[in-house]
């Protein structure tokens, strides 16, 4: 399981579940009851949505928006981009994750080094630790 926390518009907590099960019932324990006082991580929250429903709508109102009608680029303070969910995985970038797909393409056998092969799956494995599946999120405000 892993989590990151983001100050964007809300302060928000995402946390990864071991799995797709795991994720269903945490939601289901969250959203049923309606309980004000939920704590995940050591924090007070407030269920947003799972990470593989995310849309631009709800990305809208977690991200920063300028005068101009970008959304902020958190990773590069002189680049904007025109959709919300974009500017949601800069902040993610931001802090050294990665959000739905591992940026480290592994490489296959005969394609490099033996050498090359082993330093490519530790970088893989590294990326893959650090990368977030949507769908196996939640998306918290930290309340």
């Amino acid at each position: 399981m892993k989590s990151v926390e983001l100050n964007l518009n809300k302060r928000l907590l995402i946390v990864e579940y071991e799995s797709e099960e795991e994720l269903k019932i945490e939601w289901a324990l969250m959203t049923m009851f309606k309980n004000p006082n939920i704590t995940n991580h050591g924090y007070k929250v407030k269920p947003i949505c799972k990470g593989s429903v995310l849309t631009e709508d709800i990305a809208k109102g977690l991200v920063e928006l300028h005068e101009n009608g970008y959304y902020k680029d958190y990773k590069n303070d002189s680049h904007f981009f025109t959709l919300p969910s974009k500017s949601f995985i800069s902040a993610i970038e931001f802090k050294n994750y990665h959000w739905g797909e591992n940026p480290v393409k592994l490489i296959e056998r005969g394609e490099a080094s033996e050498h090359e092969r082993v330093k490519n799956q530790n970088d893989w494995q590294e990326a893959e630790s650090r990368t977030f599946n949507p769908s196996k999120c939640i998306i918290c405000e930290i309340v």
